[in-house]
């Protein structure tokens, strides 16, 4: 039992060494991963996602980074890099179905989402009510025969919106000083999205706040 725990731990410590190594290898700089980049490692882990596609949407997200207009730049942070990780991952798993393994049916998906956030609305966290609204007309499609997911995805974007506009306090002081230590020296624009990404993912944990997109499920 310890020798599998010792195999499990080294195989967890190569993914999060892989990655960084990667990251310094697009950059050309030292690069130290900070408490927020390990979060969306573990995020990614938690996912399933493997070291390859991992790396795959990381490259993406600096070929986007370094054609980016006005100005182009350096991934500052591995939160940058999610959407194509998880958009690599995606097309990871569509390709994985002429091998015999069967992707989740829209159906399924949805329903799995309806059952999320009919829980949530269930649960009526105190501290999260002010979301009742958006999952309430979140139910009300995922209970249609046919669903838009951009529809799913604007009250993705509503919920999480509000999340940010809620997120005050001594909880979102302690996280502007973690972030400002974490990611000292970046731009006005580029600390507010990180703290964006960790307030809301916090938020999230906390209230068991389930997304909408029918990409989580």
């Amino acid at each position: 039992m310890a020798g599998k725990k010792a195999t499990l731990d080294a195989q967890r410590s190569r993914y999060f060494q892989d990655i960084a190594a990667a990251l310094f290898r697009l950059r050309g700089a030292p690069f130290v991963l900070s408490s927020g980049d390990m979060v969306t490692i573990s995020s990614w882990e938690q996912a399933g996602i493997p070291l390859g596609v991992v790396q795959e949407g990381i490259r993406r997200a600096h070929e986007k980074a370094r054609q980016a207009r006005p100005a182009p730049g350096r991934l500052s942070s591995l939160s940058f890099c999610d959407r194509e990780v998880k958009r690599a991952f995606q097309e990871h798993r569509d390709r994985r179905v002429g091998r015999g393994k069967r992707p989740a049916a829209r159906s399924e998906k949805a329903g799995r989402a309806k059952e999320a956030v009919r829980a949530f609305l269930e649960a009526s966290a105190a501290g999260a009510g002010y979301l009742h609204g958006v999952y309430d007309r979140a139910l009300t499609l995922l209970s249609r025969k046919s669903i838009r997911e951009e529809d799913l995805e604007r009250l993705e974007a509503e919920a999480e919106r509000l999340i940010l506009e809620h997120a005050g306090g001594p909880e979102r002081l302690e996280a502007e000083q973690r972030m400002r230590a974490d990611f000292s020296g970046r731009s006005a624009d580029q600390f507010d999205e990180i703290l964006a990404v960790d307030l809301i993912r916090r938020a999230r944990e906390k209230y068991q706040i389930p997304h909408l997109s029918l990409f989580y499920y």
